[in-house]
């Protein structure tokens, strides 16, 4: 098959959210271009589009590494072809894979870059999903009334446009982020809507999305019997794509849920895979609030020594990161594991205000229902 036949195969395995597949077309097709002896602009193009599409893949499986380096490589090419929008789709690009590995500065910075090619070519696409991955970017600074600002702003374009996929992608964005703030209801209402229009338009993938984040907000609510229903369905959908990332989040849940009804081994089970997940995704953030909660499982069984432990190994993996919201929940354990002051859990309550989140309202107690 030639390279073009190749590419339009990959991209119908890629549509339906089966990018492992997707991925091996791809890499075949883009051997075959570099196989060639004569490297035209239309060869240039072929190999800048798949290099992309192989960081999509690669993206969506939670393999940001080889993403970045897939990416890279596209952007090597746009820059040779001197095309202004190709170059903002590969630092959007860029920037994603740099979000999931945790260099935030890096990400901020090529997406801002392709923000302003997006606007000053007038691509609301391209400025939307810009916004839409910014969002995504705050919400894991823990700067949650900016990233809530900034998703509603992503999909206000994506309703101009009419795209169903970005309104989806902008409503699991708004879920989490209404999820983290306290807004437990609110956050039902965004992932409810995510999942009826990935439902529509049939992504695999978003499905699974919002079928994790439907899960959280039940979870939040303690409705537990159809948080488990409805992570059942977004573990399935996941493992079934390959994404390692998203599953063990979904797994991290499971893990928070049967703590907060009791069944402590289960949730032991739960977070140790997660945790071995986590470990092999080198994802920081998805440690740091594992160790919490495998240390809230030790203090739940009385062992106050072991509990603290895993507090000092959040605290050592969170460093000098820029997580506030996850630096929040590692003082907010260490009060609830050291039965602290009145006046340490009033500076922690105004220190979660004020990045826009109130889930201490109430009075903490363990178990603690962390979002």
């Amino acid at each position: 098959m030639r390279p073009d036949e190749l590419y339009e195969k990959a991209e119908e395995l890629r549509a339906s959210s089966r990018f492992k597949e997707a991925l091996e077309i791809y890499e075949k097709a883009l051997s075959l271009l570099n196989s060639r002896k004569a490297k035209g602009k239309e060869d240039l193009f072929g190999r800048l589009e798949i290099n992309k599409r192989v960081g999509d893949c690669y993206r969506m499986v939670g393999d940001f590494f080889r993403a970045e380096n897939a990416y890279f490589e596209a952007l090597k090419v746009a820059e040779r072809l001197k095309d202004e929008l190709e170059i903002a789709d590969c630092k959007l690009g860029l920037g994603l894979a740099q979000r999931g590995l945790g260099r935030l500065e890096e990400a901020e910075r090529n997406f801002r870059e392709a923000l302003a090619i997006y606007e000053e070519y007038d691509d609301p696409e391209g400025e939307a999903f810009c916004l839409w991955a910014l969002g995504g970017l705050f919400r894991i600074q823990g700067e949650l009334k900016k990233a809530k600002e900034t998703f509603e702003d992503a999909l206000f374009i994506y309703e101009q446009l009419e795209d169903l996929k970005g309104q989806g992608y902008c409503h699991c964005g708004l879920g989490g982020t209404t999820r983290v703030m306290g807004e437990h209801e609110l956050s039902f209402k965004h992932y409810s809507k995510a999942n009826s229009l990935f439902s529509e338009i049939n992504d695999i993938f978003g499905m699974a999305y919002s079928f994790c984040g439907i899960g959280n907000a039940y979870r939040m609510q303690g409705k537990f019997e159809e948080a488990f229903e409805n992570f059942k369905k977004a573990t399935e959908l996941y493992a079934q794509i390959g994404d390692k990332v998203s599953y063990a989040w979904t797994v991290w849940a499971e893990g928070n849920a049967y703590k907060m009804i009791n069944e402590l081994e289960k949730a032991r089970e739960k977070l140790e895979r997660a945790l071995t997940l986590f470990s092999e995704t080198k994802d920081i953030r998805g440690l740091i609030l594992t160790k919490l909660t495998l240390g809230e499982i030790e203090k739940l069984k009385g062992n106050t020594e072991m509990a603290l432990q895993f507090l000092k190994d959040a605290e050592e993996l969170l460093d000098e990161r820029p997580y506030k919201l996850e630096k929040c929940h590692v003082e907010l354990y260490r009060w609830l594991f050291l039965n602290g002051r009145e006046e340490e859990l009033q500076n922690l309550k105004n220190q979660y205000q004020k990045l826009g989140s109130k889930i201490l309202s109430t009075k903490p107690k363990l178990p603690f229902n962390l979002p």
